[in-house]
């Protein structure tokens, strides 16, 4: 149903500019309601700002402080291949270190089938043909039509290549047919049976079932050995070879620059939320600046906004309990010291360090080159300062311990600020920003009524001036006649 707003009319006896007295005297009334609009943004970007907080601080939780747990993070290899054109290889955290020698004489191969020249002639005649691959495939008849074309007979060998394991293709230069099989090694076979007359037509009528595929044949550190395939794993090395005929030198080595990738980019995620937070703690608060207004907003440009909004929404975390609580646990678990047993036990005892400066917030420095020492000097004693499990709180590694804090404080945030999920939010910010929007909706109501109430009375002092005016007008038209 529509609403249409009711026509006033002020001022017809009186003279009076009814309308901007009115307006001046809601102005009153309306700024009761700025306040409580401008309260409730003020708590928004509280608990916007608060959810964005402890995204970042589930991003350091799951990402990089999960990461640092893993053993295979400490663990991880590297390997180095002489000739990366013959031989390529990766290793897991558990491969051998130490160096090898492998020599590729044979790569593996799938079986092929490469036909005569196919002449149709006057075309093909009907029949079948039946495909099969090697181990593990099935058999699958083809069915030629008089009528069919070399591209319709290749269109049904490949329909049944899921089954066959067997791909066809004909190469119209050459005008021969190439069939080969998806697998490699000694047990992939393709083989062709059925109407000589079809196989002639096709240039298959003298092969010779069946054509087997090949295997890899590598002498490792002189062991000859035979695989199916050019990409298998031995001794924890997965090898891809790429080229025969070559010795390669393969050495699997500690993956220092992957360990040190991610100690920095667990420092660059924890500064990221230091400075954030610090920043936020320490902010200077514009009492003048206060949310705008729809109103505000429309006479502004962009930019003044922006500027404007920048102020007002600045200072809002000063002092905040819940932020220093955050910030001093971070300060203070990535500062215990861990007994580990080795001489490595803090995180500035391998080169991780904080500023002096209170101003930089607690953020963390990495001196590359002294944690690369620690890591080749003593890999496990590094590993346990970030992973050791143990009861003895003095003992439990620095990656345990701010999980379980993250994990708290995350709970903190989402109990005050609550989670970005779709129904009602329980949280206490999200519980005062409902009762203000039913604030604010009475209010408007009311404003409303009061609206009402002011033109209800000027409408009745302008009926009773218009009557005045009336008895008035009456009275001087009776005198007149006397």
């Amino acid at each position: 149903m529509t609403t249409i707003d009711p026509i006033r009319f002020g001022g017809i006896a009186s003279g009076l500019d009814t309308e901007s007295i009115i307006k001046n005297l809601m102005k009153i009334e309306t700024a009761k309601v700025d306040r409580q609009f401008q309260q409730k943004t003020l708590l928004e970007w509280k608990r916007d700002d608060y959810r964005a907080i402890n995204n970042n601080l589930r991003t350091l939780r799951e990402k990089n402080v999960f990461n640092l747990k893993l053993q295979g993070t400490f663990l991880a290899k590297k390997v180095t291949s002489s000739d990366e054109n013959v031989l390529s290889a990766t290793a897991g955290p558990d491969t051998m270190e130490g160096s090898y020698s492998v020599k590729v004489n044979q790569l593996a191969k799938g079986a092929s089938v490469i036909s005569n020249e196919v002449n149709l002639g006057t075309g093909f005649t009907e029949g079948s043909f039946k495909i099969k691959g090697g181990e593990g495939t099935e058999e699958v008849e083809i069915s030629v039509a008089a009528t069919d074309t070399i591209g319709d007979v290749i269109a049904k060998i490949n329909a049944g290549s899921e089954k066959t394991g067997v791909s066809a293709m004909y190469d119209q230069n050459l005008k021969q047919i190439f069939l080969i099989t998806k697998a490699t090694g000694e047990k992939a076979e393709i083989n062709i049976t059925g109407d000589d007359t079809i196989l002639t037509k096709l240039g298959l009528g003298t092969i010779t079932n069946p054509v087997k595929g090949q295997n890899a044949l590598i002498e490792f550190n002189g062991q000859t050995l035979s695989y199916d395939s050019n990409q298998f794993s031995l001794y924890g090395i997965n090898m891809t070879l790429k080229k025969e005929g070559t010795t390669v030198d393969v050495t699997v080595a500690k993956n220092i620059d992957s360990i040190v990738d991610q100690i920095k980019g667990f420092v660059e995620q924890y500064n990221t939320i230091m400075t954030d937070i610090g920043t936020k703690l320490s902010e200077k608060r514009y009492r003048d600046y206060n949310p705008l207004t729809d109103e505000q907003k429309a006479d502004m440009k962009e930019k003044d906004i922006e500027n404007w909004e920048e102020k007002a929404r600045s200072g809002i975390f000063r002092a905040d309990g819940l932020l220093n609580s955050i910030a001093s646990s971070l300060r203070m678990t990535t500062g215990d010291a861990v007994a580990t047993g080795s001489e490595y036990k803090t995180l500035s005892s391998i080169g991780i360090t904080t500023s002096p400066d209170w101003k930089d917030n607690g953020k963390l420095y990495i001196d590359e080159e002294k944690l690369r020492e620690a890591l080749t000097d003593d890999l496990d004693g590094v590993m346990k300062i970030f992973n050791n499990d143990s009861e003895d709180p003095k003992a439990q590694g620095i990656a345990r311990k701010l999980d379980d804090m993250l994990k708290s404080q995350m709970e903190d945030i989402a109990s005050t600020a609550g989670r970005n999920v779709i129904g009602a939010d329980e949280s206490s910010l999200g519980k005062q920003i409902s009762q203000m929007e039913t604030r604010l909706d009475d209010m408007q109501d009311r404003l409303v009524s009061i609206e009402d109430a002011y033109w209800a009375k000027f409408s009745a002092m302008e009926q009773a001036l218009q009557q005045m005016q009336n008895q008035s007008n009456w009275l001087s038209s009776q005198l007149g006649q006397s």
